[in-house]
């Protein structure tokens, strides 16, 4: 039986990952979160044995620790800890699987691929919807062409901005900072948002405005398919981007500290705290959407591979249901062992039709067409 240790995994996306590796798997789940009670109770909910370990991720030698005895990890924290999160587990020799972060990150989390080699370590990188999802798309629609010219990757994400604290701070991103594409072969960084482009996603959500977004994707896909393009945008409802944009006008942004009676708080964790905190209303319908064209030629044809992915729930964050979904396939898939130590992305390291076949076992529908453009 493997031990896995989910970190952060009394949080939204980790507990559908929980929730699927208890029910699906015969491995030996432990959550490690400082939030006890609330890890208890996801096991508790799930019947499962309530194996909780307090993990301080911020602390590197705490971290060493709690990862030693077990076999993969898990990490589902927030996004400007997996560096620390994969040096810990290339330390402690322990196999690892992340939800993904923007490319900086990305960029500096590949930059440990020769010390996890040297380790014998197998750290997947990126293994949620986006990145994650989209990635096996791309791989499979590459594999279906002779020549591949181009990978674009859609986003269409609907839920509100008090989903999570972590929403909060993607939605501070997505219309501020800058963002990245590989183009003609090379990374080239663009401002946050821009690329602007109309899509069509399957009904009723029809054409929306997508924009670049720093997304790792553009970063990960080149490494192992040979492709000169690859873009990832993403849109949402336009009221919510008003908000993030008014938010960003008044500062809400900036993590700089203030004082408020004597009390030291950051704007932008105060307002991921306070907005994220009040969550998504019992009747609000969401939705995560993921179209991805894989453009090239076969046969001498040019040609694009398109697939579709629509996922919505009500009362819960839909991207949650999936990127934990996805999470806990990938881990099971590393769990089981083979796969190449070294830092890879999903796209280089898993079984793509695999995760899909997985995907659809557990009901989630994948549509794939296939346009021919001569």
């Amino acid at each position: 039986m493997t031990r896995i240790l989910i970190l952060g995994g009394a949080g939204e996306q980790a507990a559908f990952a929980v929730a699927d590796l208890v029910q699906r798997t015969g491995h030996d789940v432990t959550i490690g979160d400082l939030r006890v009670g609330r890890a208890r109770d996801v096991l508790r909910r799930l019947g499962a044995p309530e194996r909780v370990l307090p993990v301080d991720v911020d602390e590197p030698a705490e971290l060493r620790r709690a990862m030693a005895g077990f076999d993969v990890v898990l990490n589902a924290t927030l996004m400007r800890q997996i560096t620390q999160v994969t040096d810990a587990a290339i330390d402690a020799g322990v196999a690892l699987v992340d939800l993904g972060n923007y490319y900086p990150d990305a960029l500096a989390q590949f930059e440990r691929h020769d010390a996890a080699v040297r380790a014998g370590v197998r750290v997947v990188a990126g293994c949620g919807a986006a990145p994650g999802l989209t990635n096996v798309l791309a791989r499979l629609g590459a594999d279906a062409l002779d020549r591949v010219h181009a990978i674009r990757l859609y986003s269409y994400l609907d839920h509100p901005l008090s989903t999570s604290p972590g929403i909060v701070i993607t939605r501070f991103d997505a219309v501020t900072g800058t963002t990245v594409a590989w183009e003609g072969g090379r990374l080239v960084e663009r401002p946050a948002p821009s690329g602007e482009e109309r899509v069509t996603f399957p009904p009723p959500y029809g054409e929306q405005v997508v924009h670049l977004a720093p997304h790792p994707e553009p970063i990960t896909i080149p490494r192992s398919i040979d492709v000169p393009n690859v873009t990832f945008k993403v849109a949402y409802p336009e009221r919510e981007l008003v908000l993030a944009r008014v938010l960003v006008e008044l500062g809400f942004d900036l993590d700089e500290p203030f004082e408020v009676d004597g009390v030291a708080i950051s704007p932008q964790r105060f307002a991921a705290a306070y907005i994220g905190g009040r969550g998504v209303a019992p009747e609000r319908r969401t939705a995560s959407l993921k179209q991805v064209w894989v453009d090239g030629e076969r046969d001498g044809h040019a040609r694009s591979i398109v697939f579709d992915s629509c996922v919505e729930d009500v009362g819960r964050p839909a991207s949650a249901r999936i990127t934990g979904t996805v999470a806990a396939i990938a881990t099971a898939m590393v769990a089981d062992g083979g796969g190449a130590v070294g830092v890879h992305a999903p796209e280089a390291s898993l079984d793509a039709a695999a995760v899909v076949a997985e995907l659809h076992a557990r009901g989630y529908e994948i549509r794939r067409r296939e346009v021919r453009l001569d």
